[in-house]
């Protein structure tokens, strides 16, 4: 047994033996948090066709949308795992809802481009500081056997905000307007963050602060989450399976259902909520049956990559539009395969100290928004240089996306655990 699963165990034996009073509130406004965090995240991806004519904008402008949103989450997930195990969640999670109200209320009355990044941006900003906190959160109030457990959960909270992203915003949009509807989210958003403040807090009462990462060097810590190969193998499970999620669910999701498989806007978003269903039950099946086990959770990470990249091949070589029980299998099956990138913070938190579990959950949640922004960005590009017909432009511009996937799940097998008798739990 190495020193570093040494210092794990003795670090994690130091959290609560069971889940004290006031744990699932606290969480549960943490989660909630969250839950908002991904409606703001994924509304752009129902909204598109709205927003290409509210900003007079093309497929790359738009792609540019969202990829700089997901770029800013993507450079701050570090700092936002740093902040989690130093500041504590409180603070982060409250200053993060709200960026997201200030971002939805710029991007309501926006009617420019630079206006419309603007308030992505800060969109980009307030979603960076949920996830990892709210993590941090279990960490703190729950028994370490029941964290993967928790981090399965909250995706699976998340995923009831991709929900409600999708039909009952594409419901707002066309019976309220663009300026109400992402207005009144602002207001709903700000109240929550009155509750935030009031209601979560770091630890609970008579819980000794681990000060180890306050007193560990920032070079010092990342060289030792990244030094994990358990770490690696779940920065490149969530490379895969939530990257190719927010790629369909963020952004080109519905214009592709709309332009190239002949949908129409509302019959888009409610495709989109079955892709997101999926994401609730593969989060589900994740925490109950996956979570807390190290060999088979890598086994079943590899294989739903393996099976999301099979879906994916299905979109890019079947000729003309994809009959409509194909459609629905394949939005199934992304969506449900995206749910089980929560296992990765289980393996993050599984190879690493527990003073450092908010930079590793940072480390790894890097994964699938460096693979969503490259994607993102591609896509566009490819459907400017290809042009029409949309749906052979679409085909063409999934290839890259493809590719991505089986880079990741290369990544995976190379930095598979070598499991023996002994295992880290």
């Amino acid at each position: 047994m190495t020193a570093e699963v040494v210092e794990d165990r003795t670090e994690r034996s130091a959290a609560p033996a069971t889940a004290p009073r006031g744990a699932w509130l606290v969480w549960g406004v943490g989660a909630a948090c969250y839950f908002v965090a991904l409606f703001h995240r994924a509304s752009l991806g129902v909204a598109a066709p709205d927003a290409l004519v509210r900003f007079s904008a093309g497929p790359a402008v738009l792609a540019l949308f969202t990829a700089l949103q997901l770029g800013v989450y993507l450079v701050l997930q570090v700092p936002s795992g740093l902040l989690a195990d130093r500041l504590g969640p409180r603070r982060v999670i409250t200053g993060g809802v709200v960026a997201l109200a200030v971002g939805s209320a710029v991007f309501a009355i926006s009617g420019s481009i630079v206006g419309g990044i603007a308030g992505r941006v800060l969109i980009g900003i307030g979603d960076a500081f949920m996830f990892t906190n709210v993590l941090r959160l279990a960490a703190q109030w729950f028994p370490a056997n029941r964290y993967g457990r928790i981090a399965a959960l909250t995706g699976l909270i998340g995923g009831l905000g991709q929900v409600v992203s999708t039909v009952p915003l594409t419901s707002a949009l066309h019976g309220l307007g663009w300026l109400t509807t992402f207005l009144g989210a602002a207001g709903l958003t700000a109240v929550l963050a009155v509750v935030a403040v009031a209601v979560i807090r770091d630890r609970p009462r008579g819980l000794v602060e681990e000060d180890a990462a306050r007193h560990e060097r920032i070079a010092g810590t990342l060289r030792a989450v990244v030094a994990q190969r358990g770490t690696r193998n779940s920065f490149f499970a969530h490379f895969v399976l939530m990257g190719q999620f927010l790629t369909v669910t963020t952004l080109w999701g519905a214009p592709w259902l709309t332009s190239a498989q002949g949908f129409s806007g509302g019959a888009a978003g409610r495709l989109l909520l079955l892709c997101a269903v999926g994401f609730i039950v593969g989060s589900l099946v994740a925490g109950q049956w996956v979570a807390g086990r190290d060999q088979r959770r890598e086994r079943y990470t590899l294989a739903v990559s393996l099976l999301v990249a099979v879906a994916w091949a299905l979109v890019i070589g079947w000729p003309g539009a994809l009959p409509l029980p194909v459609l629905v299998c394949v939005l199934a099956v992304m969506g449900f395969c995206g749910g089980g990138a929560m296992l990765a913070f289980d393996g993050a938190g599984s190879a690493n100290a527990a003073h450092r579990s908010g930079a590793a959950s940072g480390v790894v949640n890097m994964g699938g928004f460096l693979a969503a922004v490259l994607t993102q960005l591609v896509v566009g590009w490819v459907l400017e240089a290809v042009g029409s017909p949309a749906a052979t432009a679409y085909r063409w511009a999934f290839v890259p996306v493809l590719v991505l996937l089986l880079l990741g799940a290369a990544g995976q097998w190379v930095y598979r655990g070598r499991f023996g008798a002994i295992s880290r739990r």
